[in-house]
């Protein structure tokens, strides 16, 4: 899988996801704010040679950060066919 094909699939299931994580099913809520937490830390570990890793406390924290922050990765990549050492602005 290429990284932007797995930053595709992140993307795609935090948006599946969205719903849950303010669910008022306090179970449902925790179950799904652990698999957003997964899938932050995926996509830190998969892109650490491009992403800041003191992004990742604010992604964990801020759904739409995070997804500005998919978005602007898989730029990146277009944009320098997957060259490396490119740190995301706020």
């Amino acid at each position: 899988m290429t990284p932007i094909e797995s930053i595709y699939e992140i993307k795609s299931a935090i948006i599946d996801l969205q719903k849950y994580l303010h669910s008022k099913d306090k179970v449902v809520s925790y179950r799904a704010q652990e698999r957003y937490e997964q899938w932050v830390e995926r996509f830190f570990r998969e892109n650490i040679n491009v992403v800041e890793a003191e992004k990742r406390n604010i992604c964990l924290h801020d759904f739409d950060y995070f997804l500005k922050l998919l978005e602007s990765t898989i730029e990146y990549y277009d944009l320098n066919d997957g060259e490396f050492l490119w740190t995301a602005e706020d």
